[in-house]
Order: structure tokens, then sequence, then C-alpha cells
């Protein structure tokens, strides 16, 4: 719902009284609740430290009993000498008969350092060292001053004071009393300030409540330990009944001045928060008023203000609306509803002005409209013009450029061919010299075929005569091998023999023995015989050795006289076959010379025919490289063109309406494809890390970035991203292939690059005919 002029005046007005009052108060509210909170401070802080000087004040009168004791006559003199009798007997009764009334509940006398001598309180019990846990005692004694404050001891935590002891200006020892510091206290200092305490104390399992008057703690653990570390805890709850109440927390020293426990004390704040409330209500008076008041001012200055505005404002309405035969009311004043009025006459006239300069206009802008397409149409048949004839150019190109690899592939291969005759005609005369060297060399075998015939009929003779020889000598052989065997009997009969002789012999010196003196002679002579046999038979040994290896010896040779024997007829047989084999070999090089010389003459006429081949070969290749130069020209002449072609599609690319933005895409795409083609021809230093992808070429970012809906809901526009990927992969392979000395197949990558090309033009030519159908 929309509010007026002087609704919004009025809610302008009466939110900033509101808002002023508001802030006032918020300021006021915390101003007061600032001051509240400090007088609740000041009032615990009050209440603690007189709870401190209530300690204190028990501590004195702790101190001043213990000072009173030991200035008494004689009672020094009896803790030096050790009368600890005599002491109790004097100290014992009085203790008793104030202890309960005055709240005593120690009275105990100690001798250095810090032993029991007489406990008022327990006199049976004495002697016992104290010096582990009674430090006040230890203190006193060490320093020879008064101590007085918080300790604990063997009954507990309770206020002591203890005065040192002198005998004759010796120090002989110390008197301590020890005030009630319980449940009693705390509710005396209630009673007396009217505020709730309690004395929080640490023990094996955290802090407890040593003693006080709350039955609940306020304070939290991690209160309780914040004011043991020496911050002050302050804080306001709410009581079982909706009131206020405010809780200190704070530590308590003990005599040396260390946090002993924390003392909680809770005061009821009621009085405070009723403070704050009559502060708040009187704020909340104040903007109340604040409102009715300015909600009365909005309306009267609304009145005096929006009705000549909204007379305005009709009055503009209708002047928006052309019409302007309407009064205007309010000229003569000399206020703002004036200047108003009189501006909104200034603003009829200048409208009527310009409702008649926009006539005008709209005409001239229809006009210029009709011009406008009409050179829209022309320019972008211009650059379809463009693009169709950078596509004509850049498919000659390519048909060019294959060409131009054809015919040089041609006018490599004619030269190959020239050489390769050349080489042949160098060969041919070689053969046709080799084949009369031949002719040559065969009529010179011929004679040594014959030569060799000769030889070989008188080695076959010489053989002859050798077998004859060999045949004798084994018949020589034969008779000395039966002499041999002759040998050998007579040497058997000859070994016989000498056995015998020897056997007789040595029957003879047996004989000879037995004869005695008279038969030594005859054993001489037997004993030389012995020995002769002896000797005859070793030497008939050594002949039967030299007949057996004479034997084998002769074995030996006839083995080898039968083969040479053999050998011997061997050759004969194959001196045999050699004169019959060179006869032959005679008769067939008479043929093979003849043949020779016919080759030599048939090499002479294929040498004057492969010269005039290779004149004509040489003709091709320098023709075909003629043709090289004039196709160079050609595709420098269509490059020049071309770059022509691409500075007129690029001045279009600035206009960047769709139908343009396809036509340049187009003729970019021509120029990818060109620039491949002229790298693998060698025209440019073109790699394929230079080459953009196909997300990172123009038409990629048009596509990538196309938000029309028109465009991209058509299908020619899904299947563009296909061919235009492949494009520029096998354009990347092409040139990496060509990199590696692969040019044929990077022709074949040329020609899978020419086929997505002309997808991705038929697709490109869809889309633009579809744009001009929805136009």
């Amino acid at each position: 719902m929309a509010f007026g002029i002087a609704a919004r005046f009025g809610s302008v007005l009466v939110a900033m009284s509101v808002g002023t009052a508001a802030t006032m108060g918020w300021f006021t509210n915390r101003h007061a609740v600032a001051l509240i909170e400090q007088a609740e401070h000041r009032e615990l802080m009050s209440r603690f430290h007189q709870l401190v000087d209530a300690i204190g004040g028990s501590a004195d009168q702790a101190r001043a009993m213990a000072a009173l004791v030991a200035n008494l006559p004689g009672v020094a003199h009896l803790v030096a000498t050790g009368q600890r009798e005599v002491l109790a007997a004097q100290m014992v009764p009085p203790f008793k008969a104030m202890a309960t009334e005055f709240g005593i509940e120690q009275f105990q006398f100690h001798t250095p350092p810090a032993t029991s001598f007489l406990r008022a309180h327990s006199p049976a019990k004495f002697g016992d060292d104290l010096s582990s846990f009674r430090q006040t005692v230890v203190q006193t004694n060490a320093s020879q001053k008064p101590t007085y404050g918080l300790e604990y001891g063997v009954a507990g935590l309770g206020v002591r004071g203890l005065m040192p002891l002198f005998d004759e200006g010796k120090h002989v020892g110390s008197v301590e009393f020890g005030l009630s510091f319980g449940q009693p206290f705390f509710a005396d200092f209630k009673k007396t300030f009217g505020v709730d305490v309690a004395l929080h104390v640490k023990g094996k399992d955290g802090f407890k409540v040593f003693a006080g008057t709350m039955a609940t703690s306020a304070l939290g653990s991690d209160e309780i330990a914040a004011a043991m570390a020496g911050q002050d805890v302050i804080k306001a709850v709410t009581d079982d009944k909706g009131g206020r109440v405010a809780v200190l927390g704070r530590a308590v020293n003990d005599f040396s001045g260390r946090p002993l426990g924390v003392a909680e004390i809770a005061m009821n704040a009621d009085l405070y928060a009723g403070q704050l409330a009559d502060v708040r209500r009187v704020m909340l008076s104040l903007v109340l008023g604040a409102v009715v008041v300015a909600i009365g001012l909005g309306i009267v200055l609304s009145r005096t203000i929006t009705r000549p505005v909204l007379a305005m404002s009709a009055a503009m309405d209708r002047i928006a609306r052309r019409q302007f035969d309407v009064d205007i009311h309010g000229l003569e004043r000399d206020d703002e509803i004036g200047h108003m009025a009189r501006a909104v006459e200034v603003v009829q006239n200048e409208v009527r002005r310009t409702a008649e300069l926009e006539a005008a206009q709209q005409r001239t802008m229809a006009e210029l409209e009709d011009g406008q397409k009409t050179l829209r149409d022309g320019m972008q048949l211009q650059l379809e013009g463009i693009v169709e004839a950078a596509v004509q150019s850049n498919e000659a190109g390519v048909v060019l450029a294959k060409m131009m690899g054809s015919v040089q592939r041609a006018a490599e291969q004619s030269q190959s061919i020239a050489s390769a005759i050349e080489e042949l005609v160098a060969s041919v005369n070689t053969i046709s010299q080799s084949s009369e060297i031949a002719a040559e060399e065969a009529s010179d075998a011929e004679v040594a075929a014959k030569t060799g015939v000769d030889a070989a009929t008188a080695a076959r003779r010489a053989m002859a005569g050798l077998l004859e020889a060999v045949a004798d000598v084994g018949g020589k052989i034969e008779a000395l091998g039966s002499a041999s065997d002759q040998i050998a009997a007579i040497i058997d009969q000859i070994e016989a023999i000498a056995g015998q002789t020897n056997l007789l012999a040595l029957n003879a010196t047996i004989e000879a023995a037995r004869a005695g003196e008279a038969g030594k002679g005859f054993a001489v002579v037997a004993g030389e015989v012995k020995n002769l046999a002896n000797q005859t038979a070793r030497a008939t040994v050594d002949i039967r050795a030299r007949i057996e290896g004479l034997t084998s010896d002769m074995s030996g040779a006839r083995d080898s006289m039968n083969r040479s024997r053999a050998a011997a007829e061997d050759g004969m047989a194959a001196v045999g076959q050699v004169t019959g084999g060179l006869e032959s070999i005679a008769g067939r090089i008479d043929g093979v010379t003849q043949r020779m010389h016919d080759i030599a003459a048939i090499l002479g006429q294929q040498n004057a025919a492969t010269g005039e081949v290779s004149a004509a070969t040489a003709e091709i290749a320098a023709l075909a490289h003629h043709n090289l130069n004039e196709i160079d020209q050609a595709l420098h002449s269509m490059t020049n063109a071309a770059l022509v072609l691409d500075k007129r599609a690029e001045d279009f690319a600035s206009v960047g309406t769709p139908e343009t933005l396809l036509q340049v895409a187009k003729n970019d795409h021509i120029r990818f494809k060109r620039s491949i083609t002229d790298r693998i021809m060698g025209r440019n230093d073109l790699t394929s890390s230079q080459l953009s992808d196909h997300h990172t070429c123009r038409l990629g970012k048009w596509y990538d970035t196309l938000k029309d809906d028109r465009l991209t809901s058509l299908p020619a526009y899904g299947r563009l991203l296909d061919p235009h990927k492949r494009v520029h992969a096998h354009g990347k392979t092409a040139l990496d292939l060509h990199a590696q000395g692969q040019a044929v197949a990077a022709l074949a990558e040329v020609d899978r690059l020419n086929g997505a090309s002309h997808e991705v033009l038929d697709l490109l030519e869809e889309i633009a005919v579809a744009l001009k159908r929805m136009a």
C-alpha cells in the first residue's frame, strides 16, 4: 500500500519524535542502570570491608587478651622455668569462666619455635610440636612480635592473636588466644548489617562452604575460583520471590595476606530495582507524550502542505498525458508552494515543446531506422560475400597446396628416376666392359682347360707308376715279415737251450758242493756256465722285443701301403673324371665366350636407349620445378588476398550482432585451416603449442558464453561442439606429425581437418539461416 506525502511526513515526524525520545530514554536508562550498579557495587564493597573489619576486630580482641596475659607479672617466668602446673592453676579457671561468654575457643602457651607448653582449653595435652601447621606461632617466636589474623589449627579455622613472652628481657615463648569463627560469627554479621554472607574455602574435592547464612550459593565454582585468584565477581540474580539480589564474591586473606577463601555477600537490591523501574516508567510516559504531540503536529502540517501538492500532482499527471489545457493554482504565492506551481508551469511549457520535438524526432528516427536497416543488410551481404570469398580462396589454396605437394613429389621422383637412369647407364657401360673382359677371360679359360686336360693325362700316368711302386714295396714288406717270424722261431730255440744250460749249471754246482774240496774247480766252471746261460737268456729277450717292434712297424707299414694303394686307385679314377670334366668345360667355355660377345653388343644398344630416357626424365623434373614456382606464386597471391579479406572481416567484428559474429567465426575458421596448411607446406613456422583450442578461439568463446535462448535452442548449435573440437584436434595432430617428419600422416590429418571444417561451416550457415528467419 502506497502512503501519501502527508502520511509519510507525519510518519517521519512521529518517528523522529519517538526516535529522539527513545534514544534519550535508552541513554537515560543506561545511565540509571550504571548508577544503580555502581551503588550496588559500592554497598557490596562496603559490606565486604565491614566483614573484614569484623574479622580484624576479633583478631584485635584476641591480640589484646594475649597482650594482657603476656604482661601479667610472673607469667613469662613460669614459662621460662617450666612450671606448667603453677601456670595452669592460675590460667585454667579464668579461661573456663570467660570462654563461653566471650567466644574464646583457645588459650595456649608455646615455647620456641612452636612447642605447646600449656593448653588452658585442654591442660592434659602439651609438648607437641606445632611448627608444621601453626605458622602464626612460628612467626611470633621467630620475629618476637605480635601476630594476629585467620589461620587453620587442630580445631579448624579460627581468629588468632599471639604475643611474645619475655622474662627479664629474654624471649621465652608466646601466648595465644583463639576466638570463635564459625556460624555464630556470620549470624551476628547478618544480624548487624542485614546481608547474607558465607565463606567458601578450598577442600580436597573443590570449594566448600565453611560457614554462612545462605541456603544456596549464587556463585558457581568457576566464579569462586576467579575470586580466589583476585578477580572480584559482582552479579545480580533473582530470588525465589522474584526480587533482585546483588552478589559479591571476593577473596579473604589470612594472617600473612594470602587468600584463605572467598567471601560471598548477597544483598537485597529491591530498592535499586524499584528506582530503576520508576525511571523507566517516566521515560515511557515521555515517549508516549512525544508520540501524541508529533501526531498532532503532523496532522496540522500535512493539511497545509499536502492539499496544494496534491493539486499540483494532478496537474502534472495531466501534463504527463499530454493534456496541456490544465489550470495551475498557486502561481501567485511567494512560499515553496508558489515556487512549485511556477515550476509546474515551466514543465507544462517544456513538455508541450518536447512533444512537438518528439513528433519530429520520431519521423526522423523512422527514416534513420529504414536507412540503417538498408545499411545493415548491405553490410551483412558484404560480410557474407567476404567470408564466401575467403572460403573459396581457402579451398582453392588447399587444393593448390595439395597439388604443390604432388608436383613437388613428382619432381623429386623424376629427379630420383633421372639419377637412377644415369646410374643404370653407368652400370650398363660397366657390364658391357665387364662382358668384353669376361669373353677374353673365357677364351683364356678355354686354353687353360685344354692345358688342364693334358696335365690330367700326365697325372694319370704318374698315378699308375705310383700304384706299381706301392705294390712292389708291399711285397717286400710281406717277405720281411716272413723273415721276422723265422727269426722269432730261432730265438725260441735259443731260449730253450739257455734254460737247459742254466739248469745243468745248477746241477753241477750242487754236485761240486757234494764233492767237497775236489769239486771246487768244477763249481767255478759251473758258475761261469750259469752266468753265460743268463746272459744268453737276457739277449734273447732283447732280440725278441726288437723283433716284436719290427713286426709292429711292418704291420703299420703294410696298412699304410694298402691305404696308399687305395688312394692311388682313387686318384686315378678322379684324374679320369677331371680329364672328362675339363674337356666338357673347354667345350662350354667356347659357347660362353660367344654369348658374352652377344651381350656386349646388346648392352651397347641398351645404353643408347637409356640415355634418351634419362634426358626425357630430366626434362620432366625441370617442368615440375617450373610448375612448383608457378603454384607457389599463385599461393602467395592468394595468401595476400586472404589477408585483405581477413582485415575486412575483422572490421565487421566490432559490430557485435549474432549475424556478424557467425560470419566472422566462419572467417576465423578458414584462417585456422589455412595456417595449418601453410605450415605443412613450409610457408610459416607455426607450432602446435601456439594453436588455440576449441574454447579459447573466438568461435569457442562465443559458443561457451552465448545466452541467447533463440540460438542455444537450435539443433545446429548443439551439434556444433563436436566437429569444432575435432577441427582443433586434427590441426594440432597434423602439426605434431609434421614436426616428427611424417609428411604423409600430416596430410591425412589435414584431410580429416578439412572434413570436420566443412561440417562446422555447414552448421554455422544453418544457424545464420535460422537467424534470418527469426528476423
